[in-house]
């Protein structure tokens, strides 16, 4: 899969290489499974034409650039990893344009003819929800207006679980709430972040890379991997920071500085809650002053209590 960034400036050079294509449109935040149904009608789309599948995305997000940045978005994942599952699923050229004011000044025509007809689309993918241009007046009901008859338009229509329609911001919800065991119903998987590794006496602070983000704070059971290892563990969230316990006097499988990809399968039971409150008390008492990761970082027992019930 080709990946192309494109800017006000790389444009003109950049569609000296565009072919007829079929297009999917959207931001595609986490990839969720209304997502994945957009890109996968677009490629059957381009198989039936016998056309490459492009996929549009836009970065960073409209509503950071709308609000003059007084807005920031909590993204679900990098660029990195949708660049990752567009792989899997099948798209060819993933283009990556760049969302500012000017760009965002467009009239929905413009945006057909520079961004849609400029680059080789003759069908267009996308979500009920899509819309283009200035103030989001374009959808995908009018695309075959604003190309003058030149490309066919289909709109996938919403997909649900149990009534509740699947979106970017209620993955987010779920996550802030710490309901991580719910995610795979509507992203198809377990939530994932990547993070690097940093050794302590007892366990490992994890600084998670930008563009993820992290639960509400508790206990959590995680799988987490390098690729060559792969363990369950119990990961701990508290104030953004994040912690992996394992038991007392056992060595970290892990190494200092390396990167570890992590799978947040469930909140553990609200027993773990309770040992929270003991550990501030017992650090109250003792006079310890700090966070709770601070007293488990003196407790080796906390990481092997819990480890043990994983």
């Amino acid at each position: 899969m080709e990946i192309i960034h494109v800017t006000n400036t790389n444009r003109q050079s950049t569609l000296l290489k565009v072919k007829p294509c079929v297009m999917a449109l959207g931001f595609f935040d986490g990839v969720h499974l209304g997502h994945q149904q957009v890109i996968k009608e677009a490629k059957k789309q381009a198989e039936e034409k016998k056309l490459p599948l492009a996929i549009m995305s836009f970065f960073p997000h409209p509503k950071e650039v709308l609000s003059n940045g007084k807005k920031i978005v909590p993204y679900l994942m990098p660029l990195t990893d949708k660049q990752k599952i567009f792989k899997k699923l099948g798209a060819d050229v993933f283009y990556i344009v760049q969302f500012n004011a000017e760009f965002a000044s467009l009239s929905p025509k413009q945006f057909v003819q520079s961004y849609l007809l400029d680059f080789g689309a003759i069908q267009v993918v996308a979500g009920f929800d899509f819309t283009y241009g200035c103030r989001g007046e374009g959808d995908m009901t009018r695309i075959k207006s604003d190309s003058d008859g030149r490309i066919a338009g289909i709109k996938v229509n919403k997909i649900e679980f149990e009534g509740e329609k699947i979106s970017s911001t209620l993955i987010r919800d779920l996550i802030f709430l710490g309901e991580l065991e719910k995610i795979p119903r509507y992203l198809g998987d377990y939530y994932q972040i990547k993070g690097r590794v940093r050794l302590t006496k007892h366990n490992a602070d994890i600084l998670v890379n930008p563009y993820y983000l992290l639960p509400a704070s508790g206990f959590y059971e995680v799988t987490v991997t390098n690729k060559l290892i792969t363990l369950k563990l119990t990961a701990f969230v508290f104030n953004g920071m994040l912690k992996l316990l394992f038991p007392h006097g056992e060595s970290f499988p892990f190494k200092e500085s390396e990167i570890i990809r992590l799978y947040w399968n469930k909140r553990l039971t609200n027993g773990f809650s309770n040992q929270i409150d003991r550990c501030q008390e017992r650090a109250s008492s003792n006079g310890i002053l700090g966070s709770v990761p601070n007293f488990l970082n003196l407790d080796g027992q906390v990481g092997q209590h819990l480890q043990s019930e994983v």
